[in-house]
């Protein structure tokens, strides 16, 4: 079984993103249920014990603030399940028809930089393709909008280029589905760091890169700054 990486040099980290210390009601009133849950029994003392422990849990390790200034389109949100079904179903198959076959796999970890600069969207767009079978996610940078991606059987799946626009796919359907009109022209637009959560988060695009595909065993040929080692 041979591997494949990808190296590229990823947007540039935007500000610092802060997390403030107030109250988070979702957060809380689930941190609550699961300790509801983990009791396995509805009493008011779990109910109080399960909210000051959320409190006491959002205070001391405070989440980051997810902006979100879209709207829901249903019918592209079918069309975004859709596509979904039909990606889990071929790729099921496709495992399937790997685990009872003879050939030797060739898998390969690449590196996708997404267009849009929100949490909200590269979550989604993460989770959308983690979930399906051949495809794991092992490290998202949410500073630089970057996705890494274990792909499984890569020239079975069409190429690394095809798996990466793929990516790209499920986050322009994501983006269709729930952002704003602003939000889509940006995508449309293209390049890296295209769609920003709000104008004050001073995303900063970044120009393509060569890309550069290494043998089996051995170490990226990429620098981070872009330069290639002798």
């Amino acid at each position: 079984m041979s591997e494949i990486r990808m190296a590229t040099t990823p947007a540039e980290p935007g500000p610092p993103r802060r997390r403030r210390r107030v109250l988070q009601p979702r957060a809380v009133a689930t941190i609550a249920l699961a300790w509801v849950l983990l009791w396995d029994r509805v009493t008011w003392g779990n109910v109080v014990n399960g909210v000051l422990v959320g409190l006491l849990v959002t205070y001391a390790f405070p989440l980051p603030s997810i902006e979100f200034q879209g709207r829901l389109r249903p019918h592209r949100v079918l069309l975004l399940i859709a596509h979904f079904l039909l990606d889990l179903v071929g790729a099921s198959w496709q495992v399937m028809r790997l685990a009872f076959g003879r050939r030797s796999p060739r898998n390969a970890v690449i590196e996708v930089q997404l267009r849009s600069r929100s949490d909200f969207y590269l979550t989604l767009t993460a989770e959308l393709v983690a979930l399906v079978p051949g495809s794991v996610v092992v490290d998202a940078r949410r500073s630089t909008s970057v996705l890494y991606l274990h792909l499984l059987d890569v020239e079975k799946q069409g190429g690394i280029q095809a798996q990466r626009a793929h990516v790209l796919a499920v986050e322009r359907r994501v983006v269709r589905a729930l952002g704003s009109r602003e939000e889509i022209a940006a995508l449309e637009a293209g390049g890296p760091g295209a769609v920003t959560p709000h104008p004050a988060s001073g995303a900063r695009g970044a120009h393509d890169h060569p890309e550069s595909t290494e043998a089996p065993g051995h170490d990226d040929t990429t620098d981070r700054d872009g330069e290639e080692r002798p």
